[in-house]
C-alpha cells in the first residue's frame, strides 16, 4: 500500500469519518485507490434523491487536495447536468460542469480559479477527507438546493469495487 493510500485509509478509519457516517451524513461506497466513491446525504425534497454519489480522486493524498465531482453510479460517468442539485437559478454553482471537478476552492483543479482568495475554504496541511465531505455535505444541504431529477439508483455503483 502506497503512503497516500495508507493516509486515506487511516482517515476513512478515523473516528471523525465514522461519526459523520453514523450520523448519516456520508458513507464510503467503494475505494479503488486513488479513486474513492462516497455517498453524501441529501435533504428531503419533493423531487430529489436521498443521497448523491461523489467520485473523489485522492492521488497524492493528503499532500495535494483531492478533486471530485458528482457521479452517476449507473453509467460510471459524471452525473448529468440536468440531474445535479438545482436552486432557483439553475444548477448550484459548486456542481456546474466546469472542468470535471467540484467548482469550489477546496478542489485541487478548481483552486487556481481563485488565486489569493477564499483561503479559509482551501485544502491545507491537516485537512482530511472529512474536510472535503463536510464541505460537500454542506453544499448539498444548503437551503439553496431545491430540486434534483437524479434517481436514487444514481448513488449506487453498478460495478463491484473493493471498499
Amino acid at each position: 500500500m502506497t503512503p497516500d493510500h495508507a493516509a486515506l485509509r487511516a482517515d476513512i478509519d478515523s473516528l471523525t469519518f465514522k461519526l459523520g457516517s453514523k450520523r448519516g451524513k456520508w458513507g464510503l461506497e467503494a475505494l479503488e485507490f486513488p479513486i474513492a466513491y462516497f455517498t453524501i446525504a441529501a435533504p428531503k425534497r419533493e423531487q430529489g434523491p436521498k443521497r448523491f454519489l461523489l467520485r473523489v480522486d485522492c492521488r497524492s493524498y493528503p499532500a495535494l487536495a483531492p478533486t471530485s465531482q458528482l457521479w452517476d453510479g449507473r453509467t460510471d460517468t459524471a452525473l448529468s447536468v440536468d440531474q445535479r442539485p438545482m436552486g432557483r437559478t439553475g444548477v448550484l454553482v459548486a456542481f456546474t460542469p466546469w472542468n470535471a471537478c467540484l467548482y469550489h476552492p477546496i478542489d485541487r483543479i478548481a483552486r487556481d480559479h481563485w488565486p489569493n482568495q477564499f483561503e479559509e475554504l482551501t485544502w491545507k496541511s491537516g485537512s482530511t477527507i472529512v474536510t472535503l465531505l463536510e464541505i460537500v455535505h454542506g453544499l448539498i444541504n444548503n437551503p439553496d438546493y431545491l430540486v434534483s431529477t437524479a434517481p436514487d439508483a444514481a448513488a449506487a455503483l453498478r460495478r463491484t469495487l473493493v471498499a
